[in-house]
């Protein structure tokens, strides 16, 4: 009964989004029939470190989707942890230590270290092309796609990529948008030395964060001031306009909810954060793969939005509760009593 309450909540709550989830999505697709032996091990689906600046409870969510839709295909599923020291968890999966991991593109492709000297040339290739300078080579979502599936080490794969991203994205508040006409951050560029910025401490240092707006678009802000996203202070500054401009990540329900305008990155010095999930190949089968692959088709960036603001609201119960019910509203399960 608290599945269906909690689906039922969920149904009211998607009608009240925009872009609600239940009215865009395809029919109820049936999960193929996969089986477990009694007294195997989980599957382990591990929890990936949300890109700095994204949406803090994002990373767990993602994991529980897809540990939520393999229970349901009739499989055992377990989340792990965020392992900060391992934030992409790739040695574990060469080590089996976790099943499935679904994370991010760049961080993935950042985070591979290469086992030997042609994997590193590999790498290394991969990385040239896709880690260059936005103002010589931009990057597209799928360039990096292409790239870290050519640099994965040999016992890991990818399965099916989501079209969800969680990016760094410059906005702004519609008054401030209106009164300076700003439709990309080049037109930022122009009244940048007026406007204060805002976002964490690592954007004003990582080298695709502040420095990459001064050398790419020449734009240099009056000042910056260092503000944390997860307690919305950063929000609540740019709504005061104590801040004009803010990295906000484009996954966050913040953006929709308060009509804040995206600035274009024409020239796409920031990194795509696509979602996908990365398997250990010895240990999942294609039967698996295919169930994961039916919840990357279903997560876009409406869904990732709307599933952090779910997330956000206690009211909906835990992360796993939250992940089935959205895995019930997109007809990807059936809800049980």
């Amino acid at each position: 009964m608290r599945l269906q309450r909690i689906a039922a909540v969920f149904g009211v709550a998607a009608v009240l989004l925009s872009g609600a989830t239940a009215c865009t999505r395809t029919p109820i697709v049936a999960i193929p029939s996969v089986s477990q032996t009694a007294g195997d091990t989980p599957l382990r689906v591990g929890t990936p470190a949300v890109p700095d600046g994204g949406v803090p409870l994002e990373g767990e969510l993602l994991a529980n989707v897809y540990a939520a839709a393999l229970n349901a295909a009739g499989l055992s599923a377990v989340v792990t942890p965020e392992d900060a020291a391992d934030p992409t968890l790739l040695s574990q999966l060469e080590s089996g230590a976790v099943d499935i991991m679904p994370g991010y593109s760049s961080t993935f492709l950042e985070g591979l270290k290469p086992a030997s000297p042609a994997a590193s040339s590999t790498t290394s290739a991969a990385s040239s092309t896709t880690m260059s300078s936005a103002a010589k080579e931009p990057v597209s979502g799928s360039q990096v796609l292409d790239a870290l599936k050519k640099a994965l080490p040999p016992n890991v794969s990818m399965a099916n990529a989501t079209s969800a991203e969680d990016d760094d994205s410059i906005v702004v508040t519609t008054v401030t948008a209106e009164k300076y006409q700003l439709k990309t951050i080049a037109d930022l560029a122009k009244v940048c030395d007026k406007l204060v910025f805002g976002g964490s401490a690592e954007f004003r240092t990582k080298d695709r964060g502040l420095s990459v707006l001064a050398s790419d678009y020449n734009c240099v802000p009056q000042s910056y001031e260092e503000l944390a996203s997860t307690k919305s202070e950063l929000l609540l500054a740019l709504l005061r306009a104590d801040v004009q401009v803010a990295d906000i990540h484009s996954s966050s329900p913040a953006i929709t909810d308060n009509a804040l305008v995206v600035l274009a990155d024409t020239k796409q010095v920031f990194r795509p954060q696509t979602v996908v999930p990365v398997l250990s190949s010895k240990k999942v089968s294609d039967d698996v793969t295919g169930v994961i692959n039916k919840v990357s088709a279903a997560l876009n960036n409406d869904a990732l939005t709307n599933l952090n603001r779910l997330s956000m609201d206690s009211h909906f119960g835990s992360m796993s509760e939250v992940a089935t019910a959205w895995l019930v509203e997109v007809g990807l399960i059936k809800a049980t009593s």
